[in-house]
């Protein structure tokens, strides 16, 4: 169940490990569905039709003829065009695809969004990986090759949280609540195939697999090398208390709910907190969220923040409506950093075009006095707290919190951002150059003007509720 972190209510202990690297990612993925015995349930808002998307389908797809019984909850928005290939997966007697708040007919997409918008505009940001109820990877991750350092131009930078013990029963059971939500539909509601289908995607995913050259992520097939890796995965665990943080799914269906966005809040607002750490990818932060943060400072503390700079945000409007509030943000002695598109810690997690990709930030993580975490899918931005579904894992552990306040502060360092600062009363960015040298930039860096042009004027559209 969820659980707001200032209840009085203990929490059952958990086992917990931070999931920081590209292949980490990746290989426990296909780990947990590798030794799945009895179920798989996998629940996100993008799963792309990428090799990363094929590699994991067809590890589902190897789980489910070996009887275990797969269930997949996709976010329909990022599924437009491709239920032909989801209803083939579906016609396997032991996986369901269901489709969250989807959009009606194939051919009527733009038309549906304009007569429904208030509706469709809510959508399912959950990212979940569940094996057996017993343990699971929840945190920023979607499925795509960009998650995995596998992309030719961009990657992200990003973390999950391993889990066993009560905690995933905790998640299986959010997870059953949109399962069984009105607004997740069947895929046999739209498009049937017949068993046969499936077997023939199985056969060709399999000699697709086997022409991949050169794949970073090709693991041999007996299943003692996904055991012996689960064992030293799960030797890193740390125990601790903590509490699952979910929206639930009637917020999609337009229902007034911010829950997420107060069981944060309360957090924030605790007095006896002097330190914030927070890698944000999008973040629009509200004036309220803005003065919570000047309250660090007037304490005595610290509150630091990295996001992502106008030359690695994928979303130009989000970096318009966030431009604003850097003057305030500063104002409030937030410590401000934007991530550099060359960023050197990105350079470990890219796996294939090693020096071609370019680095961008997806993180949503924060670290309360280096004792206290949240790892999840929650932006910190108007949509994350009004339209979309929302999960993550809180916890409480010293010994987590050191490993995300290092991670956090790697992403901090000049040579992976940018530190945005004021200099008679204009912006100035300081960090590395591209030679390793300190320099500081009187404008964003690193884009063309007519990037910054089009930012400018995003920021003039009355939008930010929508980002």
């Amino acid at each position: 169940m969820s659980q707001t972190a200032s209840d009085s209510t203990p929490t059952p202990v958990s086992s917990f490990s931070l999931v920081a690297d590209s292949d980490q990612a990746f290989t426990l993925r296909v780990t947990l569905a590798r030794l799945a015995q009895r179920t798989l349930d996998v629940q996100y808002y993008i799963w792309d039709d990428d090799t990363t998307g094929k590699l994991l389908i067809y590890r589902l797809l190897e789980a489910a003829r070996r009887g275990v019984k797969v269930r997949m909850l996709l976010d329909h928005a990022n599924q437009l065009g491709r239920d032909v290939k989801w209803a083939a997966l579906d016609a396997h007697p032991n996986i369901e695809v269901r489709l969250f708040n989807p959009f009606k007919g194939r051919y009527k997409y733009f038309l549906q969004w304009l007569y429904h918008a208030p509706l469709l505009n809510h959508r399912m940001h959950n990212k979940a990986w569940i094996m057996d109820g017993e343990r699971a990877l929840v945190g920023g991750r979607n499925i795509a090759d960009h998650y995995f350092g596998v992309n030719a131009s961009t990657n992200f930078r990003d973390l999950d949280l391993y889990a066993h013990g009560a905690i995933v029963a905790d998640t299986r059971t959010a997870f059953d609540a949109f399962w069984q939500s009105p607004l997740a539909v069947p895929m046999k509601s739209y498009r049937r195939r017949t068993e046969a289908t499936a077997e023939r995607i199985w056969r060709w995913l399999g000699r697709w697999r086997t022409s991949l050259k050169g794949y970073p992520y090709l693991f041999p097939q007996h299943e003692a090398f996904f055991t012996e890796y689960l064992r030293k995965q799960e030797q890193q665990c740390v125990q601790a208390p903590a509490a699952l943080l979910f929206d639930s799914p009637d917020k999609a269906s337009g229902a007034k709910q911010t829950l997420m966005g107060e069981q944060l809040a309360r957090l924030l607002g605790r007095k006896d907190h002097r330190e914030l750490l927070m890698e944000a990818s999008y973040f629009i932060p509200g004036d309220a969220f803005v003065e919570a943060l000047a309250g660090f400072r007037q304490r005595g503390g610290r509150a630091a923040v990295l996001t992502n700079s106008l030359a690695t945000n994928d979303v130009i409007a989000a970096h318009g409506a966030y431009a604003r509030y850097r003057p305030g943000l500063l104002a409030a002695g937030v410590e401000l950093h934007e991530l550099q598109p060359n960023a050197r810690a990105l350079r470990r997690q890219v796996r294939l075009f090693k020096g071609r990709s370019q680095a961008s930030l997806h993180t949503k993580a924060m670290v309360l006095d280096r004792r206290e975490i949240f790892v999840g899918s929650f932006n910190i931005d108007p949509r994350s707290v009004h339209l979309n579904t929302e999960m993550g894992y809180y916890v409480a552990s010293a010994e987590l919190g050191q490993q995300v306040a290092a991670f956090i502060e790697e992403g901090l360092a000049p040579e992976n951002s940018y530190r945005v600062d004021k200099e008679q009363e204009k912006l100035t960015w300081a960090g590395d150059g591209h030679d390793g040298r300190p320099v500081v930039r009187h404008s964003e860096p690193d884009v063309t003007v007519w990037r910054r042009l089009l930012a400018w004027l995003l920021s003039l559209l009355p939008i930010e509720r929508m980002l």
